[in-house]
Parts: structure tokens; sequence; C-alpha cells
């Protein structure tokens, strides 16, 4: 009993010191994949801030702020013990506040819609000694929603996305502890004659506090492979337009979070990070994000659950419990 009280202190006060910080870095248990007829559904809620914009020799630029929240609900879903799906979608609300609006939806006011559906499909080829999962997926734009602007929904573009998802226990170094890293590869078409194809690696290390608690120590980098450098390549006013959407953007940023699992069937998530550590022609995102999960699974009654309620101890061969992720909005842009 001491031990529960004491979990639920630290969670509480996790959660309000996480409100007071500040981007959203969450990362799915990609590595490990549910068993046939078992997921996760997940909604998350994240407030963005962005306060300083970096050109091209990561200079800081205050040419006003950037609040958003955002709601993602994903689904993952186990096909068969091999071979996972993952799909999620985002509703974006954000505003622009300053003297020098890029587009249209920077009125000062927030114009809420659906942004991108990503969906990915996943299968484990090894589990010793190494956890290896390939991905292949794509993400598509839900509608025409704006393209131009400090707070434009999104970039509007489809991509097609490879890579592979990997992780470990690292029991040997500290119990109840694991990684996971994830490279990816997505690939456009051109746009402007501009190669916008790029690289992202994901990383995560958590340690299994209990059988509620769960710390992560959570980060990503990205390098763009083509694209504006800002201000330097842009010449007219058709360059000034686009700017947004095709720029070099190259970031690293680190942040951390908590999942506290309530019972069998349900988790919060928190986790926060602070401005990115480097950045190049992108945003200075922080934030905070917030998220509830359903795990199902074929055969899990609510009379079992019900009657099973203090046992919420995870099966670690499957890997930790997912933090949903959305691969376009847990970035910096």
């Amino acid at each position: 009993m001491p031990n529960r009280c004491l979990a639920h202190s630290v969670v509480f006060g996790l959660t309000c010191l996480f409100l007071h910080l500040a981007i959203p870095l969450a990362i799915r248990a990609q590595a490990w994949v549910p068993e046939k007829g078992s997921g996760t559904v997940t909604t998350i809620y994240q407030k963005v801030d962005v306060r300083y914009h970096f050109n091209a020799v990561g200079m800081k630029q205050d040419t006003g702020h950037i609040h958003s929240h955002n709601v993602t609900t994903a689904w993952e879903y186990g096909v068969t013990d091999k071979l996972a799906m993952d799909f999620d979608v985002t509703y974006v609300a954000s505003k622009y506040q300053g003297t020098r609006p890029h587009g249209p939806p920077d009125t000062g006011f927030f114009h809420p819609t659906f942004q991108d559906v990503h969906f990915d499909l996943r299968y484990n080829v090894l589990t010793r000694p190494l956890v290896l999962t390939p991905f292949v997926g794509f993400s598509i734009p839900t509608h025409d929603y704006p393209v131009q602007g400090h707070s434009a929904v999104g970039k509007g573009f489809k991509e097609f996305l490879i890579g592979v998802n990997a992780g470990r226990r690292l029991d040997s170094m500290m119990p109840n502890t694991y990684f996971q890293v994830r490279y990816s590869f997505a690939m456009h078409k051109r746009f402007a004659g501009l190669n916008l194809n790029r690289t992202n690696v994901d990383w995560e290390i958590g340690w299994w506090a209990n059988k509620s608690l769960t710390f992560r120590f959570i980060g990503n980098a990205q390098r763009t492979h083509g694209g504006f450098d800002f201000p330097e390549d842009i010449h007219d006013s058709e360059d000034f337009d686009i700017h947004d959407r095709v720029a070099k953007a190259n970031f690293a940023q680190l942040g951390g979070g908590v999942t506290y699992s309530v019972n069998r069937l349900f988790d919060i998530h928190v986790a926060y990070a602070p401005a990115p550590i480097y950045a190049r022609n992108a945003h200075g995102d922080r934030g905070i994000i917030i998220g509830f999960s359903w795990n199902f699974s074929r055969g899990l009654s609510l009379s079992r659950i019900s009657s099973n309620t203090h046992q919420v101890g995870r099966e670690w061969d499957r890997g930790p419990n997912p933090v949903a992720r959305s691969t376009s909005q847990f970035r910096v842009e």
C-alpha cells in the first residue's frame, strides 16, 4: 500500500511539473509488435509553443510566436504475432502572434482542422539477441489545407517511408531497462525542382520502475537532404511563399516522459522537451504531451479485467507498452 501511494504521488508531482515545461517527443514501442488480435488505441493531446525560428546557421530569430493545440488518435493492431499495423490521424489548431505574418492563416486566431493520415506496416524478423522490426509506411494529407504561413496546418505533401526499428533489454547493465531506436527514410515527389527526402532517427531508453511506472528518456534527430537554406536561398516572392514547405530543416531534440499503468487496460502518458539542442532552418518547438491508451486483446474480458485490476505488470518479452506517435507532429518543423 505505501508503494502504491508513493507511485501515485510521483505521477502527480511529475504531471504538475511537466505542465509547466514543454514539445512532445514520444516514441511508440516500434521494435516490439503486439500479439495477434491485440493492440492499443491511444489519444494524445499536445501543446506546442514556438518562440524562436532558427536560420541556416542556427541563429535564433524572434519573428513572432506560434501556439498549437493538437490531438492525435492512433491505433496499433497485431495482424499476426510478427506483423503489426499502425494508423494515426491528427487534428491541429494553431495561431500566430507577431508582426511578420507569412500567409492567410496568420490572423492571430486559431483555425482548427485535420492534418495528415499515417499508416505503417511493421514485421518482426528477429527477437534475439536484438529485436529487429523493419517497416514501410505512407503519409497523406486529409484534405487541401493551408500550407503557407507560420501557423499553416502542415506541409501538404504525400510521402513514402521505409525504415527499421531495433530494441533490446539492458538487464545486464541495469535491471528492468530497455532501449530502442528507429531509423526512417521519407521519400517525396520533387517539389519546385527540389529534393525534399529526409532521414529521421528516434531513440528511447526506458526504465520500468515498478509494475505501474515507466520512465523514458527520448529524443530524435532529422536531416533533410535538400531544400532551401534561409534566408540565403530566398531570391523572390515565389521562393518566400514556399520556404516553410521546402526548408532544409535539420535538428536534434531531447526530452523525457513517464507512463503510468492504471491497470491492464489503461495507461497514462506524460512527456516534455525544451527547445531543440540543435536546429537549422527550423522552428524552436517546445511543449508538453498528455496521452491515454486503451490496451485490448482477444480473450480479454471485462470480468477478467475487473478481477485482475492490480495485476498491471508488463510482459517484457513483448516490450513496453506504446506511447502513440505521429511522425510529422512530434518533430521540429
